[in-house]
């Protein structure tokens, strides 16, 4: 595990970073920060500055080793940094922090080159007195480092011998290509059960470090061996479980635990962006995307198509102009790309539905309406001429069986046709029923058109794997003798789920809503309200 950190710890830059993990680190031992690290905010010197009763800390924060150029050769040099916190920093200090025993720590994830070992040590000898005020200076190295989170967030008591184990396959499996997700989902699971019986909120914040520290882990690996996708697999599902936490000890308004929130947040933005940036090429230039079987090819469109718009809904209403570009690239793979109008999974209408919400969300509700209309006709005609169809087992080689003209379990029950109906009627698209009438009445004549609602008091299923099937309520859509009997059966079907909103409709992030359907498969509510 040791080695396991301190790989970790290595990776991180400076700011933003190592600096953050390091106040957090002396946070959990009972200091105050006095203020947090921000990029471009240095303050003569001084990365980070906390306190408890007796000691006062001032930390320069550094990347990699300290040589001879580190030490006092570059623009930001370390005995610069100690000679402005000398002769500048410490004026700016009010009487009750210079009352206090004053330390300062140079740290880095690096080590103290042997070329400096002898102008450290002398500077350190003559520099005691400050001002008339004496001053202990210390080097932290990386070992320092790892030792600290070692003892201090990694001990027996709240990283136990079964989570190292977990960790361990987390980190070595992440170049796998069945990698299995019950490695993080172990250590995510477990560690927000101990916060429920911490005694106190020393233990509390000790864990939350510990969970951060131990995604931030298996992100950074996965992204370093080129994989983002596990990297975004295991910000979804801290999100998803932290904030079940969050609700079921009603905290949505508790300050300190909606900071860790954030935090989560930002980390889920930063996965995504490392994401996009390498994914963007493909929805722009169609000859960059790798060539894979007929229905490989297919999954792998739509498993961008999921990413993307779940991570351009997060962004909405936060940083609306980046969402835009998101979603136009989103228009980009799917004009690029027209096998994606043939799905190739039941649950795909799942993905074309968070992106119908998001469409809806943009004020583009008819480009929806248009590629419904698309995929619906094509679908219909794909059935009729070849009698192919997605495959409702979501199994890779049912989907191929059934592209292939091989044997295939029959055609019985589809969510797909289920929702796109639900969404006709929400829409008031009674042009694209009449089209569609005949073929879902006489074709589909023996396939049940099913749809999914979740009561509101079966929400915390919602967060859990295989909900749509062990909660909620499936219901068969079917054809009316008239669009008017059919659109008055919809609506008062709908109207019987309308009240029932989730906390994350109270709380206003629906991004999470589209985060729990990309990771689990499942399919997003659909009603007038968030179609039009």
């Amino acid at each position: 595990m040791r080695l396991i950190i301190k790989e970790y710890i290595s990776q991180l830059k400076e700011k933003d970073e190592l600096d953050l993990l390091l106040m957090e680190l002396l946070v959990q031992n009972g200091y105050t920060a006095d203020h947090i690290p921000r990029s471009g905010n240095r303050q003569y010197g001084v990365d980070i500055q906390l306190h408890d009763e007796e000691e006062l800390l001032l930390m320069v924060v550094k990347q990699g080793n300290i040589d001879r150029t580190v030490w006092d050769s570059c623009p930001n040099a370390v005995r610069q940094s100690l000679d402005e916190i000398k002769d500048a920093y410490m004026e700016l200090l009010t009487e009750k922090e210079k009352n206090k025993k004053i330390k300062v720590i140079v740290a880095t994830n690096g080590v103290k080159e042997e070329s400096i070992r002898v102008n450290w040590k002398g500077y350190v000898e003559h520099n005691k007195i400050w001002n008339g005020k004496e001053i202990e200076i210390e080097f932290w190295g990386i070992d320092d480092i790892v030792g600290r989170i070692q003892s201090d967030y990694l001990n027996e008591h709240i990283f136990e011998q079964s989570l190292q184990s977990a960790m361990r396959k987390a980190l070595y499996f992440v170049e796998e290509t069945d990698y299995k997700r019950e490695y993080y989902e172990t250590i995510i699971k477990s560690l927000i059960e101990k916060m429920t019986a911490a005694k106190n909120e020393k233990e509390i914040k000790k864990i939350l470090t510990s969970l951060h520290l131990a995604c931030e882990m298996i992100c950074q690996y996965a992204n370093d061996t080129g994989n983002c996708r596990i990297a975004i697999n295991v910000s979804e599902y801290l999100l998803i479980q932290y904030w079940k936490f969050l609700r079921k000890n009603n905290y949505f308004e508790k300050k300190k635990w909606i900071e860790w929130l954030l935090k989560f947040c930002r980390d889920y933005e930063r996965r995504n962006d490392m994401y996009y940036q390498k994914i963007r090429g493909i929805c722009q230039d169609p000859t960059l995307f790798p060539e894979y079987n007929v229905v490989e090819n297919r999954i792998r469109l739509y498993e961008i198509l999921g990413y993307l718009t779940a991570y351009a809904t997060f962004l909405c209403g936060y940083k609306n102009e980046k969402a835009a570009g998101v979603l136009d690239d989103i228009i980009n793979l799917i004009n690029h790309y027209p096998n994606m109008m043939y799905a190739s999974f039941d649950s795909d209408i799942g993905i074309k539905l968070c992106f119908y919400r998001l469409l809806a969300k943009c004020g583009r509700t008819e480009e929806m309406r248009i590629n419904l209309k698309d995929q619906s006709r094509i679908l219909a005609n794909y059935y009729r001429g070849q009698h192919k169809y997605p495959a409702p087992s979501d199994s890779f080689e049912e989907a191929v069986n059934i592209e292939s003209g091989g044997l295939a379990e029959e055609y019985k029950c589809s969510a797909f046709w289920g929702y796109t109906l639900l969404c006709i009627a929400c829409l008031d698209f009674e042009s694209l029923y009449h089209e569609l009438r005949d073929f879902l009445k006489d074709d589909l004549e023996q396939v049940t058109k099913c749809v999914w609602f979740l009561r509101r008091d079966e929400e915390e299923m919602y967060y859990e794997p295989f909900a749509m099937n062990l909660a909620g309520e499936g219901i068969d859509l079917t054809v009316g003798k008239s669009y008017a009997d059919f659109k008055q059966r919809t609506d008062f079907i709908l109207s019987q789920y309308e009240e029932e909103k989730m906390s994350f409709d109270e709380f206003d992030f629906e991004a999470l809503e589209m985060i729990v359907c990309r990771y689990y498969g499942y399919i997003p509510r659909v009603n007038v309200d968030f179609l039009t």
